[in-house]
């Protein structure tokens, strides 16, 4: 649920709950268990000098990894374009039992260079039952130095363990017609920053090495766009390489339908395959209240080296289809199925209604 009024538009309210029982057949715990993702409310000063967020949410800002907190979030603005954040509280976990020693704080200052960009500090200290087990100090920054030209980059540093926690770093260029655009980077993420596998190139794609590579985008016609991607790569101490090629082509003028294909290779020490994508949204019914759309996307991996019994081949597929058949109501459900090196088949299923109104009406 969210929620906000007219009257009071600088309070904001959102909440997302999940509940579930087992299936005891599929030799699952058929007990019930209801869970919280988000439960929070956001004030935000008329002024626009400060923001507060209390409750339950995911905190990402600055160079800090995102992290799942019961907690606070602070924000002050100075008119000089100073910013400074403050955030504080319990880590979520699963088992919400035993956490009375668990906790965690830290910051952010951060000042903006006029339309140029923002330049910022961040620094966190976490503890697990009552021992300091992470902190972390990092620095950010994003800068348009032309209107043609982009710099932007992220470090952090553990310093429990003292290391590079993640960098991330950018520079890309464009053409005044925006029909070219190039990238070069620099990338490395540690294991416990990476995102939640959406898909076999995510979870094969990314096994938290230093990497280094340029993208090129071309828009070849109106209606189409290209991509090409090379990377250097650096994992157990060898180097590998990855690469792809992308095209996306739009069924029409404002893009509301299109269909993407891509063949990517990765050949690292960790990680060595061959996989091909294909994915399209399909509107196949528009009026003035009413649509309806079709998204199809698929992949299929080939290991170089299979271990016996994970199969020389690994598909995924998702169909999701959305339906919305007037202002107010929105349905949307999606499938996935996958086969990979350590499943060999997994299904999962998913259904979502929104209903969205005002109140009173106009």
């Amino acid at each position: 649920m969210e929620g906000s009024t007219r009257k009071y538009p600088y309070v904001d309210a959102e909440a997302m709950i999940w509940g579930g029982i087992g299936a005891s057949q599929f030799g699952f715990d058929d007990s019930a268990e209801i869970q919280a993702l988000v439960i929070a409310i956001k004030v935000r000063d008329p002024k626009g000098i400060s923001d507060t967020r209390l409750g339950r949410f995911i905190l990402a800002t600055g160079s800090v990894r995102a992290m799942h907190i019961d907690g606070g979030h602070i924000t002050l603005r100075a008119r000089s374009k100073t910013h400074f954040e403050v955030f504080g509280g319990v880590p979520v976990d699963g088992n919400i039992e035993g956490r009375k020693y668990d906790w965690m704080v830290g910051g952010r200052l951060s000042q903006g260079l006029g339309k140029r960009g923002v330049v910022g500090a961040s620094y966190y200290n976490r503890f697990n039952a009552g021992q300091r087990s992470d902190e972390e100090v990092g620095g950010d920054f994003s800068l348009r130095v032309a209107h043609w030209l982009d710099v932007a980059a992220k470090v952090s540093w553990e310093l429990v363990n003292p290391g590079l926690a993640e960098v991330l770093g950018t520079i890309s260029a464009q053409t005044k017609d925006r029909a070219i655009r190039g990238e070069l980077y620099v990338t490395k993420r540690s294991p416990i920053r990476m995102l939640q596998a959406t898909s076999l190139f995510t979870v094969l794609g990314d096994p938290g090495t230093l990497q280094t590579g340029a993208n090129l985008r071309w828009r070849a016609a109106p209606r189409l766009d290209l991509w090409v991607n090379g990377a250097v790569m650096n994992a157990e101490d060898q180097y590998g390489w990855s690469g792809y090629l992308r095209g996306v082509l739009r069924t029409d003028d404002e893009g509301k339908g299109s269909i993407l294909g891509e063949l990517k290779r990765q050949s690292v020490s960790v990680s060595q395959w061959t996989g091909i994508r294909l994915a399209a949204v399909i509107p196949l019914y528009e009026d003035i209240d009413t649509t309806v759309g079709l998204m199809p996307e698929f992949e299929i991996v080939f290991p170089d080296d299979p271990d016996p019994g994970q199969g020389s081949v690994w598909p995924w597929g998702r169909l999701a289809l959305r339906w919305q058949p007037g202002k107010s109501w929105a349905i949307a459900a999606a499938c996935e199925a996958s086969a990979n090196q350590v499943q060999r088949y997994e299904v999962r299923a998913l259904a979502r209604v929104s209903y969205q109104a005002e109140w009173p009406k106009k």
